[in-house]
C-alpha cells in the first residue's frame, strides 16, 4: 500500500525518531529500513537497545543480490521486530554497519527499491530512513517506488535555511523520474519559533507529520530511555499515531485516484 520515504537536510532534526515514531504507530504490517548511507546504527543502538542482527540487513541482501537471489521474498525476513506481540507486525531492517559500505550497494537500491514495492502484496508498508539528502541527493532507485518523500526539518531558521539549500536538489531528482512522488515535510518542534503552517508557506509543501515536543518520550525512540508509564497512550505516541493513520489514508486516496485516471486513459 505505501513506501514513504524520509530524509533530512543538515544537523539532526529527528529523521530517525519521526521513522521509528510512524513505525511504531502505522496502522499496518509495516518494516522500517534503515538506508542511511552514513551508518550510526541509531536504531540497534538506541530503541532496540544492542540487539544483535544476526548477520541480517542490506548487506547480507546485497550479498544474496550478487549471487542472483531475488530480494522481494528476503526482504521481510531480514527486518528484526521492533515489538514483542501485538496485533500488527512491525519489523527493522538493519542498515550498514561499517562506513563506506554505501559505496558498494550503489547498484542494489533499483532491486531493494523494487523489493519495498512488492511487501504491498504481502499486506506491509516501508518506511524509510533515507539520512541526509547531501549534495548528491537520494539513491533513484528508492525515490522511483516511493509514494511521498518527506523532508525533516526542526522548525529553527537554522534548520529551515538548510532544508532550502538541499531541498532543489531532491526536487530535481523528483522530476526527473517518470512519476514524481509528491514531497512533503515533517516538522518537529512546530512552533519553536515557526509553526508548522507557517514553514508549509514558507517551502509550499505541505507538513504531514508534526511530532509532539516531548524529549523524555523522544529519548526513548533515539536512545532507548526508560519507558514511561503508559508511553503507548501518551500524547507523544498519540500524536504519532494520528499522523501515521492521516498519511496512510492521504496516500490511499492518492493512489485511488491514480488507478481512477490510468482506467480512464486505457
Amino acid at each position: 500500500m505505501a513506501v514513504v520515504v524520509l530524509a533530512s537536510a543538515t544537523g539532526s532534526p529527528g529523521v530517525t525518531t519521526t521513522a521509528l515514531g510512524l513505525a511504531l504507530a502505522w496502522p499496518r504490517r509495516v518494516l522500517v529500513a534503515d538506508c542511511d548511507r552514513d551508518p550510526s546504527q541509531a536504531v540497534q543502538a538506541g530503541y532496540l537497545r544492542g540487539m544483535d542482527h544476526g548477520g541480517r540487513g542490506l548487506m547480507s541482501l546485497a550479498h544474496l543480490h550478487r549471487e542472483g537471489a531475488p530480494l522481494d521474498p528476503e526482504v521481510w525476513r531480514h527486518g528484526l521486530p521492533l515489538v514483542e506481540g501485538g496485533e500488527i507486525e512491525r519489523r527493522f531492517l538493519p542498515g550498514f554497519a561499517t562506513a563506506g559500505a554505501s559505496r558498494l550497494f550503489e547498484h542494489v537500491w533499483r532491486p531493494l527499491g523494487e523489493s519495498f514495492g512488492a511487501l504491498d502484496t504481502q499486506g506491509a508498508d516501508v518506511i524509510v530512513d533515507a539520512g541526509r539528502i547531501s549534495t548528491t541527493g537520494l539513491p533513484l532507485g528508492l525515490l522511483a517506488v516511493a509514494d511521498t518523500v518527506i523532508l525533516c526539518v526542526r522548525s529553527s531558521l537554522r534548520s529551515l535555511a538548510g532544508a532550502r539549500i538541499h531541498l532543489t536538489t531532491l526536487q530535481e531528482q523528483l522530476r526527473s523520474l517518470p512519476v514524481p512522488p509528491p514531497a512533503a515535510l515533517a516538522v518537529v518542534g512546530s512552533g519553536r519559533p515557526y509553526s508548522g503552517a507557517e514553514i508549509a508557506a514558507q517551502f509550499s509543501l505541505p507538513v504531514v507529520v508534526e511530532p509532539a515536543w516531548d524529549p523524555r518520550g523522544a529519548e526513548v525512540l533515539s536512545d532507548g530511555g526508560q519507558e514511561p508509564r503508559r508511553f503507548s497512550d501518551s500524547p507523544f505516541m498519540g500524536r504519532f499515531r494520528s499522523d501515521a493513520k492521516a498519511l496512510s489514508e492521504r496516500i490511499a486516496r492518492t493512489r485511488q485516484h491514480t488507478a481512477v485516471i490510468a482506467g480512464v486513459s486505457a
